[in-house]
């Protein structure tokens, strides 16, 4: 688990980056935290070494600032948790903008904070604990949900396309799409787009009119008018829903 902080005030990274160190200790876990003190630096770092599981961003500072800040990692890192800290609450609404898990006042609590980090760190270990079994025509297969970017229905079976490129077919089914992947509809990552594909929205990076982007590069051709629904599912699920949880 990483952890990066980023503030420009000096007392304030020393009082929370000690926050997080306490939390450490107490919940005896094997956490990494890096401390910046600008924005463009913590951009480079998450380039370099492939992004951080939290976030714990100041909202206020000069050049880019936190919300900036939080977009332009979303642009690279979709999957980390942003814990805002802020003396206003004037940001709150802006705040989704970067897709937000928590939004913390100024000065800081350490319950409030050792709660969120508590969330946050159960949220990212639920995510990728879930799994399911898949028959293929050789043997079965355990996937891990996060594993699976989109699932679709070729020639009466299932095939799921992983993060890294591989994609499993399942055996041949005998229900109809839906009800054979409702373990995976019941997840809330997880929606039908159409009535032969459903997708991992927490992988999805952006959405247009017809075409679907996923973190690992990867574009899925939806049509203009699943992806006129799409276009809205998506944005919920990152304001509202799963996404931001």
């Amino acid at each position: 688990m990483k952890i990066a902080i980023c503030d420009d005030d000096a007392l304030c990274r020393e009082q929370v980056q000690g926050l997080v160190n306490a939390y450490i200790e107490q919940k005896n876990r094997d956490i990494s935290v890096s401390v910046y003190d600008r924005a463009t630096a913590l951009i480079d770092a998450a380039q370099r070494f492939g992004g951080y599981d939290i976030y714990i961003l100041d909202i206020i500072m000069p050049g880019i600032n936190g919300i900036k800040l939080g977009v332009e990692l979303r642009e690279f890192d979709p999957d980390g948790k942003i814990l805002y800290l802020t003396s206003s609450i004037e940001f709150a609404y802006e705040s989704y903008q970067a897709k937000a898990f928590d939004y913390i006042l100024k000065p800081i609590q350490q319950d409030r904070l050792f709660t969120a980090l508590d969330e946050a760190i159960a949220t990212i270990a639920n995510r990728k604990d879930k799994s399911l079994i898949v028959k293929t025509r050789e043997n079965r297969v355990k996937l891990t949900m996060d594993q699976i970017l989109y699932v679709e229905l070729v020639d009466r079976r299932v095939a799921y396309h992983l993060l890294n490129g591989d994609s499993i077919e399942s055996s041949s089914i005998r229900t109809t799409f839906a009800e054979c992947i409702q373990e995976l509809l019941a997840d809330g990552r997880f929606v039908l787009c159409g009535s032969g594909i459903a997708v991992n929205l927490y992988h999805v990076t952006k959405a247009d009119t017809e075409t679907l982007f996923f973190k690992n590069g990867k574009k899925l051709y939806i049509g203009k008018r699943a992806g006129r629904d799409m276009l809205s599912i998506w944005s919920d699920f990152w304001l509202y829903g799963e996404g931001n949880k």
